[in-house]
């Protein structure tokens, strides 16, 4: 028997297959889509590789074919259907087959042979077991020297029951500065039981359908037409917050279910908690599978053997739970569609709606897109009749939209208050505490300052390893880099010219805390961002003590503005608009308009009225009058008129390559070769951009060049740039790594 095995390498020139006999001992086990062990070229060490089709009978060959060593796994998740979209995405991503279906193995994926396999049975958990009063004296002292032992048992004296895994993956810090804080005799490392499944555990009544609204009932019979014929069709459900979407959604999945198929539900990563998926537990029971990021890996390969064996209907999870081995799809719901989290920003960098269209497309399923604020190329195709548009425009349950009231910060300044807190929004907190009723502060940079800079010579704090400034976290009296994780103390003096006044600029979630604090002393506070939600349970421990209502104001970036429903929040501040709104990107006006409507929507959910409040300097702009006047329509028709007048999507398609590695002049010359391959035979068919650095040229010690394809892409064009990738490829340089993003989300 022959095997035709895919490679696992980056090497584009080695995408292709090859000829492997399978040995009498393993015949029994080989299966398309199953992992094995080959050895591969002269090299000593066995390399992986995935089976793509199976041979019985073969001619002899004229060379000696080397035989599988191993079998990898014990199920393939891998068949025909699923080879076929590694290939879409292959094409359309111009990436290897193989780092495709990367995308479908289950989390955690290792070869047998691999040093770095991770134990999928056990967990640890890391615990303090020093007071936070030593820890500090040990700082303070140079006794703890290391930044990253420093960063690691600052963020332990603030939260507990921290699981291995989290701090490897939240905080990248190494198992061996882990050890190194247990030798020390900071901290112990301790053996916890395998992760339980809570979907047995949650203790959710089942409840029924309930009676839908007229704009309800309209949406769910205007898609189960389609359901019921099988047909493929996107249908775009663009609904005010609080209208009521997710009851939508959950009929909708019942008549799916009971045509005998299945469902995938979608949402951001930061919007999967408890609250979700109970509403569909008590719907559905506990055939269902949930996939995220949160959960162990040996949770999560539990839930993809689950789904693979048929034991699962319904699958929700984040970006990734689209390549589940599911099969008999019938709907496809992607709610919040407009979210960014939808785009992967490591290759292969993917749109998610696209393969979903794709998997919808090929199962003769439904693709339900739906959201308060729908992505402007999406809406733009529903009002142009290539989606079709379902329109919901009254919140459910006769809750009424938000009050929205603009503050002119200007008149703060002029009245002398300073504070990044408006007098009307103090006044406003205020009389929310008093009628013991809940507030929710928005500002979208966590830490406690941007960044630090040097009053005398002008000297920024910026991270070695990227091209942007670090920034000041004072709890833990860090500098951090979010895009390396470098950290380092804070400087109190400067290193470039010796000067002692340090300065800090703009404003993060950290400082609006402490400032909240100074204001009114005696309230609970909270506060939520990517800082203090790295535990794997943290983000929902947050959400469940406010929601109770033991905190008076909960503070956070845009992780608080997604799908989250409390009924006693009735008052939102929305602090740090200009700096959204100053943004210099296509599609920054887009994001800030969706980061402000959306965390709208959290105030006045229930039978209380709800009230919003916009600090900004810029009254006038587009943004801030549309979310005023709670007009979505407002926004868009401003938006794409400026889309039109520029020739960014959708009027146009935009390819962006980026040449990236860790010697500048390499990517320089690599970038300037690709430009001049991609234009040579040119008939004007598509307009290639000179290379050019990014705004952040150089990220975690790599340094990358762009070059953009501005084209309105088709089948001959986008064959045309393929085939010129390929002859790129086989050009450059080693050590330099190109990614391609479709139509991407920001340049």
């Amino acid at each position: 028997m022959i095997a035709k095995i895919l490679i696992n390498t980056s090497v584009n020139t080695l995408n292709k297959v090859y000829d492997y006999k399978v040995p009498d001992f393993l015949v029994p086990q080989v299966q398309i889509g199953k992992r094995v062990s080959v050895s591969f070229g002269r090299g000593k060490n066995l390399e992986e590789g995935i089976i793509v089709k199976l041979e019985e009978d073969y001619e002899p060959q004229k060379y000696k074919l080397k035989e599988i060593s191993d079998i990898l796994d014990d199920v393939s998740y891998i068949d025909e259907k699923r080879l076929k979209l590694a290939k879409y995405i292959a094409y359309v991503y111009f990436c290897n087959v193989y780092d495709a279906l990367k995308l479908m193995l289950p989390p955690g994926t290792k070869s047998k042979n691999s040093s770095k396999s991770l134990d999928t049975k056990k967990d640890k958990k890391v615990v303090l077991i020093k007071s936070s009063d030593e820890i500090m004296q040990d700082i303070e002292s140079n006794v703890v020297k290391s930044a990253k032992q420093i960063q690691l048992l600052s963020f332990l004296m603030y939260t507990d029951n921290v699981l291995m895994s989290d701090i490897i993956e939240g905080l990248s810090i190494s198992r061996s500065v882990i050890n190194t804080a247990k030798k020390n005799g900071y901290i112990d490392i301790v053996e916890v039981e395998k992760e339980n499944d809570f979907l047995k555990d949650l203790d959710v009544k089942r409840t029924k359908a309930l009676k839908p609204t007229e704009e309800q009932k309209y949406v769910i019979d205007g898609i189960s037409k389609y359901i019921y014929d099988e047909e493929y069709k996107q249908c775009l459900i663009h609904g005010v917050t609080g209208s009521g979407k997710t009851e939508v959604y959950l009929q909708l999945i019942e008549r799916v279910l009971d045509q005998g198929r299945k469902a995938i539900v979608l949402v951001p990563e930061i919007s999967l908690t408890y609250q979700t998926v109970e509403r569909f537990v008590s719907r559905f029971g506990n055939s269902i599978a949930i996939l995220h990021s949160k959960m162990t890996i040996a949770k999560r390969k539990d839930e993809y053997k689950r789904i693979k064996t048929g034991k699962v209907n319904i699958v929700i999870g984040a970006r990734s739970a689209i390549f589940a081995p599911i099969d008999n799809i019938g709907l496809v719901i992607i709610d919040e569609e407009h979210d960014s989290s939808y785009y992967s920003q490591t290759k292969p960098k993917y749109s998610t709606k696209d393969i979903a269209a794709y998997i919808c497309k090929e199962a003769n399923a439904v693709l339900v897109l739906g959201s308060a604020t729908p992505e402007i190329s999406t809406y733009n195709k529903a009002i142009n009749g290539n989606v079709e548009l379902f329109e919901m425009k009254k919140r459910a349950a006769n809750a009424k939209l938000p009050e929205i009231e603009i503050v002119d910060l200007r008149d703060d300044r002029i009245m002398g208050n300073t504070s990044n807190i408006s007098l009307k929004l103090k006044a406003a907190i205020e009389e929310n505490i008093k009628n013991k009723e809940q507030t929710i502060l928005f500002l979208n940079k966590r830490g406690y300052n941007s960044y630090l800079t040097c009053k005398q010579c002008g000297y920024v704090f910026n991270c070695p390893n990227c091209d942007v400034a670090m920034t000041y976290h004072k709890s833990n009296n860090l500098l951090l880099c979010h895009y390396c994780s470098h950290v380092e103390r804070k400087f109190d003096i400067c290193p470039k010219c010796g000067a002692s006044e340090i300065s800090s600029y703009n404003l993060g979630t950290e400082k609006l805390e402490e400032e909240l604090k100074e204001l009114f002393p005696t309230i609970s506070v909270l506060r939520m961002d990517a800082d203090t939600t790295v535990a794997r349970d943290s983000q929902q421990k947050i959400l469940d003590e406010f929601k109770n209502n033991n905190v008076d104001v909960l503070i956070g970036t845009q992780m608080i503005s997604k799908g989250h429903d409390m009924p006693n929040v009735t008052l939102v501040g929305i602090i740090g608009t200009d700096a959204l709104l100053a943004m210099n990107d296509f599609s920054a006006s887009e994001r800030a308009f969706s980061n402000i409507f959306q965390v709208s929507g959290r105030a006045g959910r229930s039978t209380k009225s709800g009230r919003v409040l916009i600090q900004t300097s810029d009254t006038e702009n587009y943004i801030i009058k549309a979310v005023e006047n709670n007009s979505y329509i407002d926004f868009f028709e401003k938006e794409i008129e400026y889309r039109k007048t520029f020739g960014y999507p959708p009027f146009i398609d935009i390819l962006l390559f980026e040449v990236s590695g860790s010697n500048l002049q390499d990517v320089k010359i690599d970038a300037e070769k690709l430009y001049n391959i991609l234009n040579y035979d040119n008939q004007n068919e598509y307009r290639v951009f000179s290379p050019k650095s990014p705004y952040i040229q150089k990220l975690n010690n790599r340094f990358r060049v762009n070059v953009m394809i501005k084209a309105k892409l088709n089948t001959k064009i986008y064959s045309k740039v393929y085939d010129k990738i390929k002859i790129y490829n086989t050009k450059k340089k080693n050590g330099t790594i190109l990614s391609v993003t479709k139509n991407p989300s920001f340049i």
